[in-house]
């Protein structure tokens, strides 16, 4: 992931604005815990881009 200025990157393609503190979250940390996200995980429009990334192999689960 990239982050220049107030924008976000996964492999050259934009990420929506309108979600930028999660993506800052997910660019920052290399664990993410639940509570992280909460804001956002209710929100279907977030978490169809988020799994449609995780599906691309940029994020995994981790047992």
């Amino acid at each position: 992931m990239l982050h220049i200025g107030n924008r976000y990157f996964v492999n050259g393609v934009s990420l929506s604005s309108d979600y930028a503190d999660a993506w800052n979250i997910l660019a920052r940390h290399r664990t993410i815990e639940g509570p992280m996200l909460s804001h956002v995980i209710q929100d279907s429009c977030f978490m169809a881009q988020l799994t449609l990334l995780i599906n691309q192999g940029y994020w995994y689960f981790q047992p």
